[in-house]
């Protein structure tokens, strides 16, 4: 799977002091409070520096110090719409969308909290509601162009590129060097398939952001897509020098190594996007395979089990596993696990191949070249494959 990025503005203003008087309590308690973990609940004025204050806060002193504040006075909007960030940022959308109905409630004039509550509506991938509220925002704020990138956003989410390139349209023209925008736009376009026109896109977004890795993350994908690869690694290349935990490019730019056969590189790549992110399971059976190519098979084989633990019975991690039981000769349990892939995707060469090579080796030479003439008449050059797996 090669997938790209898509780019938010992620939560704005969320620190905001509470009004001139409060920004010069701030500026004193900044000399006076210093930033330590707390043993024991805030006082009044340490809760209200570390809820509203622009310094280094950890995240849950600030949650401290808004619920101190709110505890003290339940309609505190702002100290709603601080702490809601907070939990967003900790993966807590569901608590930051409970505060930030409240905040609403209270003001409902507050352009930023509707947008804040839209980012945490996509957080749980409610497209609709988050959509609805970027649209109050813009009705409260008619020129904000973040605005408009994020709902921009979620329409792209639900296929509706219609809208969502005139929103990136209209953000970028209240925000002419507005990069992220164009990025969103050149990432919309590739998956519309105009590859001209994401290159223009984020060719642009790159020479207003330079130190943006996503852009030439999805750049690089725009490359291989056409099939320049040498500019494809290129960029992948500056992706993760700017971000080395950016496991989408790792995996992008390990694919990519794969298919021309340069195992040992698609494995250092594979091992870091897990490194970075051990959550999804097709860069688990990517790893397997590739390490079952390599020979280091017992290896494979807890990929593969991992793999399937996340994704269970999924035809192409059995095709890997299968792989790997093959080369270590354990004929029976590679047919068995070949026989649940063709029952589920009765065309794949590979694993029809496969099951010939391991009936041929069982001893079922008929069965062996039923599989292997399929094989071969799906995709010609799967012997040629399997070769450069070092099964003949």
């Amino acid at each position: 799977m090669h997938f790209g990025f898509r780019g938010h503005v992620m939560t704005r203003n969320a620190f905001r002091a509470a009004g001139r008087s409060r920004s010069l309590a701030v500026a004193l308690l900044l000399l006076l409070v210093p930033v330590v973990a707390m043993a024991k609940p805030p006082t009044a004025a340490q809760a209200r520096y570390f809820c509203f204050g622009a310094g280094d806060i950890a995240d849950d002193q600030r949650i401290a110090g808004c619920s101190v504040v709110i505890q003290a006075n339940p309609s505190d909007a702002l100290a709603l719409a601080n702490r809601a960030e907070m939990y967003r940022r900790r993966g807590e959308a569901e608590r930051a969308l409970a505060d930030l109905n409240r905040a609403i409630d209270i003001n409902p004039g507050d352009a930023a909290a509707w947008f804040n509550r839209g980012i945490a509506h996509d957080d749980l991938g409610d497209r609709d509601h988050a959509i609805s509220d970027y649209s109050s925002a813009i009705k409260l704020k008619p020129g904000d162009a973040q605005v408009y990138n994020n709902r921009g956003n979620s329409y792209a989410a639900k296929d509706d590129y219609d809208r969502a390139f005139a929103d990136y349209d209209q953000a970028i023209k209240l925000d002419p060097r507005f990069a992220l925008a164009y990025f969103n736009r050149g990432t919309a376009y590739r998956e519309r398939g105009d590859a001209e026109k994401a290159l223009a896109d984020l060719d642009r977004a790159i020479k207003l952001d330079p130190n943006h890795g996503p852009a030439y993350g999805n750049r690089a994908r725009v490359h291989r897509d056409r099939g320049d690869r040498a500019l494809a690694f290129a960029d992948f290349g500056q992706s993760l020098a700017l971000n080395p935990d950016n496991d989408r490019d790792a995996y992008a730019r390990a694919n990519m190594y794969f298919d021309q056969r340069d195992w040992t590189l698609a494995l250092a790549d594979y091992d870091r996007s897990i490194k970075a992110n051990p959550n999804y399971a097709g860069v688990f059976n990517a790893r397997c395979m590739t390490r079952a190519i390599l020979g280091q098979l017992q290896e494979a084989l807890a990929d593969c089990d991992q793999s399937l633990r996340m994704r269970p019975n999924d035809p192409n991690t059995l095709d890997s596993r299968a792989l790997a039981f093959l080369k270590l000769g354990h004929w029976s349990a590679a047919i068995a696990d070949y026989d649940t892939v063709l029952s589920i995707k009765p065309d794949l060469a590979s694993a029809l191949y496969g099951r010939g090579i391991a009936r041929r080796r069982g001893g079922d030479d008929d069965g062996a070249a039923r599989d292997i003439a399929a094989a071969r008449a799906i995709n010609a050059e799967i012997a040629e494959t399997f070769v450069s797996y070092d099964v003949r």
